[in-house]
């Protein structure tokens, strides 16, 4: 792998605003480098796919002042979990994101939740949260998100994908998802999509 220093070099667009290292399998040693790096204060665009990323990365851009102006940010096809999405949530230097990817990660539902419940992603429209770890509890989460927030374009699993033995736990008479939703919609919850 070539250092990171040189894929800035070679890859940052002469605006120096859009910065794309795909496949690049830079880790999160090479993302802690970006995080570090000043060439990168003017970036709008930072696409980071399949480069083998986990929280420690993630948690590194989202606290690095570099990425103040981003309003694209690109994680598709890491190792990211809930405490590096977390810090994505909460981070005030993420306030301009408008477009997250973060498809193909380990992201469970505290992360989704963190995200669906995030009060400094004011201006984020496009969330992609599909072929994650993400479970009941997280997609209804961002369901209620999308419908009374900001997300105009939110990409996440379908629940219906995921049902476990633990979905009946508390339903002993429910046999199946449709029964346990139904169950649900008498109870006064509805997932119908908008």
């Amino acid at each position: 792998m070539a250092s990171v220093e040189y894929l800035i070099k070679q890859f940052l667009t002469p605006d120096r605003k859009h910065l794309d290292l795909s496949n690049q399998n830079i880790g999160d040693k090479g993302a802690v480098t970006l995080a570090k790096s000043k060439s990168l204060r003017r970036l709008t665009r930072l696409s980071l796919p399949n480069n083998n990323i986990s929280d420690e990365g993630a948690i590194a851009i989202a606290e690095s002042d570099n990425f103040k102006n981003l309003s694209d940010l690109d994680f598709y096809g890491n190792v990211i979990g809930d405490d590096g999405v977390k810090a994505i949530a909460t981070s005030k230097n993420m306030s301009k994101l408008k477009k997250l990817s973060l498809y193909g990660n380990l992201v469970e539902d505290e992360g989704a939740i963190a995200i669906a419940e995030s009060e400094t992603l004011p201006k984020l429209r496009h969330l992609f949260m599909t072929s994650n770890r993400v479970r009941r509890k997280g997609l209804e989460a961002l369901k209620k998100s999308k419908s009374r927030t900001r997300l105009c374009h939110l990409y996440i699993d379908d629940i219906e994908d995921f049902m476990y033995p633990e979905d009946f736990e508390d339903d002993d008479d429910a046999s199946n998802w449709d029964e346990l939703e139904a169950k649900g919609n008498k109870n006064g919850s509805d997932d119908s999509e908008d």
